[in-house]
């Protein structure tokens, strides 16, 4: 199974970098020096934890860390690092002022070129940093894992909705209640968006699957800025809603 199971807008070779960037964050130095991975500077993690929004976010350095391990300078059109100037406020101005001009539709490849792909990767660096464990499933087993209760067995670890559907430890409730993830289902605003992505992973012991849940918030950021008709079954709210019931139904019965 490749890194970047079920995602529409993540490549491979993003969802590997993204990865990298979090373990740079999380792993022991130990691993990090097996994998030939440079720590994250001290307090990169903490810095993108206490950033309340957007425009906060895209003043980080691990955002910037993030950005540009995704996005080369050298793979950009412009063919230059001009596209995320290191003076933050700079940075925020950039973007916003950006985000009046058309862009095509976005699709794996040109996703970055959009003008929201900054504010959706910020979203991105902005919640992952909450995460602590990657559960991104690698492969299929058959044999149950020891130590794990009949719940914990059942959770489905392919995305976040699936996750919050899930029952609770010692419960046959979902992790998450039907009217909170109703909020998350029609979340009005970018910023709302993120204060909820970070509670839901909180409330799930900061485990997550790291792709998949990029790949869920470029989809919402693409949905947001582009307003336009898509096929229904590629729609995020549709993809959240049936992961969610589906987990939630298969403990219920």
């Amino acid at each position: 199974m490749t890194i970047a199971p079920y995602c529409q807008y993540l490549t491979e070779e993003q969802a590997k970098q993204l990865r990298r960037w979090h373990q740079s964050m999380n792993a022991a130095p130990s691993e990090l020096q097996e994998q030939n991975i440079m720590p994250a500077p001290s307090g990169q993690r903490a810095r993108l934890c206490r950033s309340e929004n957007l425009p906060a976010l895209l003043m980080t350095d691990g955002f910037r860390r993030l950005w540009f391990a995704i996005n080369p300078p050298e793979q950009n059109d412009n063919g230059d690092a001009s596209c995320l100037p290191d003076d933050g406020k700079s940075a925020v101005k950039s973007v916003l002022s950006e985000r009046v001009q058309h862009t095509p539709s976005p699709t794996k490849r040109n996703y970055l070129n959009n003008h929201f792909a900054m504010l959706a990767w910020a979203c991105v660096a902005g919640v992952l940093a909450d995460v602590r464990t990657d559960v991104t499933p690698r492969a299929k087993t058959k044999a149950p894992a020891k130590g794990k209760s009949r719940s914990e067995e059942n959770i489905d670890y392919r995305s976040l909705a699936a996750m919050a559907g899930s029952p609770a430890k010692n419960s046959d409730r979902s992790q998450l209640s039907e009217l909170r993830f109703q909020r998350l289902q029609t979340a009005e605003s970018e910023e709302e968006l993120l204060l909820l992505l970070r509670r839901l992973v909180k409330q799930l012991d900061r485990k997550a699957p790291l792709a998949r849940l990029a790949d869920d918030i470029l989809c919402w950021f693409a949905e947001y800025h582009d307003r336009v008709p898509r096929d229904v079954e590629k729609r995020i709210a549709l993809k959240w809603a049936t992961e969610y019931y589906r987990a939630a139904s298969s403990h219920s019965k």
